[in-house]
């Protein structure tokens, strides 16, 4: 199956991550909160690992779960570290 990484340890993440691992693949989750980011690869479970945030991702598809607002400082903090990757980003700035 696919590795997939993702960028976030919220609710977004939590939801996105249990679900593909349910479905076989292996999680890669990446945050500046590390106790945040363990805490949501033990409750996804052994299919889940930490990675050291703004290192390269080692899914060949990664997932940005963070808030819309920092969307943009989170990509361009990666930068060349996502050449090759298929890139997901499932921010939306809300009106109001």
């Amino acid at each position: 199956m696919t590795t997939i990484s993702i960028i976030g340890s919220g609710n977004m993440a939590t939801a996105i991550g249990t679900r593909a691992a349910k479905h076989g693949h292996t999680i890669e989750i990446m945050s500046r909160n590390t106790a945040k980011a363990q805490a949501l690869a033990d409750q996804i479970g052994d299919r889940a690992t930490v990675g050291t945030f703004g290192a390269r991702p080692a899914g060949d598809i990664v997932i940005v779960a963070v808030l819309h607002t920092g969307a943009v400082e989170v990509v361009a903090h990666y930068g060349d570290a996502l050449a090759g990757k298929i890139l997901v980003d499932i921010t939306m700035n809300r009106p109001g």
